[in-house]
């Protein structure tokens, strides 16, 4: 695929949201200049301050019909001095095109306070349209609540932008974005983030699903920092079924970013390629997960390492968040469980490693594969894992 781990860092992004041909790293992926896959990924600059977030008002704007262009003229009202939009319950909003002049976006950038309710609607991109993504939320001032909806078909595509967030993109300096109840689901991004790629901003997912997104690189979320800090807590959800064609079928987290998981499930998300990375997680920063789960992830190729988690140069910490039934297949697969390396430290607390496969010839390490780095266990046993535990002779200490 052209694209090949070196470390999770992050790169300084151009003005503006074309590709370029340069090779940069960002999470770790070395980008080629050629092939589909391999753009060279910035942002636009951030726009001209708006409104302070906390003193924003903004107008109540129902939408009165299912139409896109009633949709798209009422979150065009709020997008840029903030407000409510309440679509009409019932709808399926199928976009056809991209709003002018809004490029690879179906809907009005948000540079400001915006909140949508959805009522259980659905929007959702035409599938004989162009390619786009629904929403970018850009700059400081951006800050968007999805309440209650279902975003689907999204498609950032390289060819027409940067190729990242299938449904949702968070750009420029320290956006927001938070999902309420919302579904995302059979959305793609070219490059990062089947669902939402968020740069350098804060993500709040509560009770929500995101399922069968599909990207080169976080199949579901991905989380870089660009020069700041990018944060994602997700709580009471479920990333089910998304896919990646190189790294983090799940989520993807880069260096100097800080993701946390609660009673949440990460479940049957997959990686495919030759030296594939974490079936459901990979990542390089700090990522936390507390009574949720990691299970049925898969990561399959030559070299295959973490059909659960990858841990490069970051911290993992699990709490009563069991690791079970995740596969890596290829020869040579490594840690179907769990990969630790680089200088990455993972502990796990009352957390179980049990019932996870490394397949393939010269396959090692079914539960846990500390290449390097530390891994620690409290109270965690690593049993029942195939063809061993933790390597033969095992890797990890305090496990045969």
């Amino acid at each position: 695929m052209g694209l090949t781990l070196v470390a999770f860092g992050v790169i300084t992004p151009p003005a503006t949201a074309q590709a370029a041909a340069s090779d940069t790293d960002v999470l770790g992926v070395s980008q080629s200049a050629t092939g589909p896959l391999n753009p060279a990924l910035g942002m636009p600059s951030a726009e001209a301050s708006r409104t302070d977030r906390a003193t924003t008002q903004g107008p109540i704007v129902n939408v009165p019909s299912c139409s896109e262009s009633d949709l798209q003229a009422a979150i065009g009202a709020v997008a840029a001095v903030g407000g409510t939009v309440n679509l009409k319950p019932g709808c399926t909003y199928t976009l056809t095109d991209a709003a002018p002049p809004n490029d690879d976006n179906g809907l009005p950038v948000i540079t400001s306070t915006v909140t949508i309710n959805g009522n259980g609607d659905t929007i959702t991109r035409a599938a004989s349209a162009a390619n786009f993504r629904f929403f970018q939320v850009n700059g400081s001032n951006g800050n968007l609540t999805l309440n209650s909806l279902t975003l689907s078909n999204g498609h950032a595509s390289s060819s027409l932008g940067n190729g990242r967030g299938g449904a949702i993109w968070l750009s420029g300096s320290g956006p927001e974005l938070m999902l309420n109840n919302t579904i995302l689901t059979t959305n793609t991004a070219d490059t990062f983030g089947g669902a939402v790629d968020n740069d350098n901003g804060t993500l709040t997912v509560n009770g929500s699903v995101l399922r069968n997104n599909t990207a080169a690189a976080g199949g579901a979320l991905f989380v870089s920092p660009f020069g700041g800090s990018g944060t994602a807590s997700v709580s009471t959800s479920t990333i089910i079924g998304n896919h990646a064609r190189t790294l983090a079928g799940g989520i993807a987290a880069a260096v100097g970013t800080t993701v946390t998981l609660s009673s949440s499930v990460v479940s049957g998300n997959d990686v495919t390629g030759s030296n594939a990375l974490g079936g459901g997680i990979a990542q390089a920063g700090t990522i936390t997960l507390q009574t949720s789960t990691v299970t049925g992830n898969t990561a399959t190729g030559t070299n295959a390492q973490g059909g659960g988690i990858y841990n490069l140069t970051g911290t993992v910490r699990l709490t009563d968040s069991p690791v079970t039934g995740n596969t890596t297949n290829g020869t040579n697969s490594r840690g179907g469980g769990i990969v630790n390396t680089a200088s990455g430290n993972t502990t796990l607390t009352r957390s179980p490693v049990t019932k996870n496969q490394a397949l393939g010839t010269g396959a090692d390490a079914g539960g846990i594969f500390r290449a390097s780095g530390t891994v620690t266990l409290n109270v965690s046993p690593v049993v029942l894992n195939q063809p061993n535990n933790c390597g033969n002779p095992s890797t990890v200490p305090g496990c045969s």
